[in-house]
């Protein structure tokens, strides 16, 4: 009988014993006789059966994987203080996955991140080419999450945020609108780039002329934004930003200018936080599915750690289309 027809069954009928006593023996857990030992030894030899790596793992009593969040400053902090946030949702996808997988999950800075882990998750656009080249001398898995570097060959979990900015900017032009502009995060994070190029591929297929400006988020610069994109592009139909934080902010400094959301000016968001259903008027967005961001990711890590399915994959989720107030 070919190893991969053998079942756990198939040696217990060979061997005259029960399963549970061959369940025991494969993992040396739990009083059985030598006799009877070496006698579901030889079934197993007999048989060429091969317990599967996973099984054996999980019915090893207290063995666990210590798991390596890697993230920058800002990532963590959103992670530990943000409630329903975009970090704080991927990580609990993070979290109930591996409370099921024996994974003790530890968060550590891209500074001072501990190579004794079995395995590591890295987060967020802070994540660079360097540290993952670092991290891979540890010979150790490794899932990149929420961000994409070209040309290292590892696993990424991400969202598609080209189709989602396609979607966005296409729906937008069939409202009749033109004069779209798109403030985006800094384009090192390839979620921002993503949706930056999704935006640009669109507006030029239609033959329209593509107007973006930089966000920064940390020291909030949309004042300056709004000013500049009045004086020198004028009143844009519709603004499209590449997260929710981006599209609020515009919408707050654009009526505090007297303009009316969405009568004057839409708004779209990216990403779906919270947020977004809680302001007025409620921000049409694209919903990225940050738990299953965050689940996915482990589920990657946990087969990688079990032997399973080594080539690398990039595995990309597609986002949702939400409509609300903020568009007309």
């Amino acid at each position: 009988m070919s190893p991969k027809m053998t079942r756990l069954i198939d040696v217990a009928k060979l061997a005259k014993v029960s399963t549970a006593t061959v369940s025991r023996v494969i993992n040396n857990n739990g009083y059985v006789s030598a006799k009877v030992r070496e006698r579901v030894m030889k079934a197993i030899e007999e048989l060429g059966y091969q317990p599967a790596k996973a099984a054996r793992f999980l019915a090893k009593s207290g063995q666990n994987f210590d798991i390596g969040v890697v993230a920058d400053d800002w990532v963590l902090k959103s992670i530990t203080t943000v409630i329903d946030e975009f970090y704080s949702i991927v990580y609990k996808g993070i979290i109930d996955f591996s409370k099921n997988h024996r994974m003790n999950i530890h968060l550590l800075d891209v500074n001072s991140w501990d190579e004794n882990a079995d395995g590591f998750l890295l987060i967020g656009g802070g994540i660079t080419k360097e540290l993952v080249r670092e991290v891979k001398k540890t010979k150790k898995p490794l899932v990149l999450v929420d961000q994409y570097l070209p040309g290292l060959k590892v696993d990424y979990v991400v969202s598609d945020g080209y189709d989602g900015a396609v979607f966005a900017v296409d729906k937008l032009i069939s409202k009749g609108m033109k004069r779209i502009v798109h403030i985006h995060g800094p384009l090192s994070h390839f979620g921002f780039r993503d949706r930056y190029d999704g935006y640009m591929a669109t507006m030029e297929m239609h033959g329209f002329m593509p107007k973006s400006y930089e966000f920064d988020e940390i020291n909030d610069n949309m004042s300056t934004i709004v000013d500049m994109m009045l004086r020198s592009y004028g009143k844009p139909d519709a603004i499209f930003g590449s997260n929710d934080t981006a599209a609020i902010r515009a919408m707050e400094e654009l009526k505090s200018r007297g303009f009316r959301i969405p009568e004057d000016i839409s708004v779209i968001g990216f990403d779906d936080i919270m947020s977004a259903s809680l302001v007025s008027p409620k921000l049409t967005t694209l919903k990225i599915f940050k738990y299953d961001l965050g689940s996915i990711a482990a589920r990657r890590l946990f087969n990688l750690l079990m032997g399973e399915e080594k080539h690398p994959v990039k595995i990309s989720l597609f986002t949702q289309y939400i409509e609300r107030e903020s568009t007309i």
